[in-house]
């Protein structure tokens, strides 16, 4: 169990990448798995590299995603905060469906897009925008959109003023960014992926709620 985090906007052309990719990858898993020859043959072993290599290639198509343990997260919350760069805020209130003119049972029941009954449509939108809510001016990303399972969207807003906390606190700090470094390797690669995605939308957290 972790924190998957997508972004809310894949960049232009990734996933047509990723398809021909996972193509490349298929296919060459189908050449090994046709092989039907020992594991420890050497032209076995040749089409292992080559399934190894496609699926890494496959992966690097790949940026939309980012995924972080449960220690991890919990981890990444505590060094986030130090740096200043969470803000601890409530959720907001969860809309009913009464109040835009729908049932409960209505909004499950309907279909999706917009052939739905226009109560269903504007219960839709509020439940959307009650995920995305952000102050006009953030200072930082509100703790509690890095846990959860209904999809809290990181607004670029959020994570731009948390960027700008965090290069400010390692400035004043540079010994503890060091020691985080060392114990939690991902983080660079999380700092780059919220650069990421902050060009594209934001991003939306899937995982346990946050304790």
């Amino acid at each position: 169990m972790g924190y998957d985090m997508y972004l809310v906007r894949s960049p232009e052309g990734e996933d047509e990448a990723h398809e021909r990719a996972s193509r490349s990858f298929d296919a060459a898993a189908n050449y090994r798995d046709r092989l039907d020859l020992p594991f420890e043959h050497p032209a076995y072993q040749a089409a292992q590299r080559e399934v190894a290599r496609a699926y890494d290639a496959m992966e690097a198509t790949r940026t939309t995603h980012f995924y972080l343990t449960t220690w991890s997260m919990s981890e990444c919350r505590a060094v986030m905060d130090h740096f200043g760069m969470l803000t601890a805020t409530q959720p907001p209130a969860r809309p009913t469906p009464e109040t835009y003119g729908t049932t409960l049972h209505e909004s499950v029941a309907a279909p999706g897009g917009d052939a739905a009954p226009a109560g269903v449509l504007r219960y839709r939108k509020a439940l959307e925008e009650r995920l995305a809510e952000a102050p006009p001016n953030p200072v930082g990303i509100a703790a509690h959109k890095l846990g959860g399972d209904e999809g809290w969207t990181v607004t670029p807003g959020e994570i731009l003023a948390a960027l700008a906390a965090y290069e400010s606190g390692r400035t004043a700090n540079p010994a503890l960014l060091s020691e985080v470094i060392e114990d939690a390797d991902w983080w660079p690669e999380w700092i780059d992926y919220l650069k990421h995605a902050a060009s594209h939308g934001g991003f939306r957290t899937y995982g346990p709620p946050v304790a």
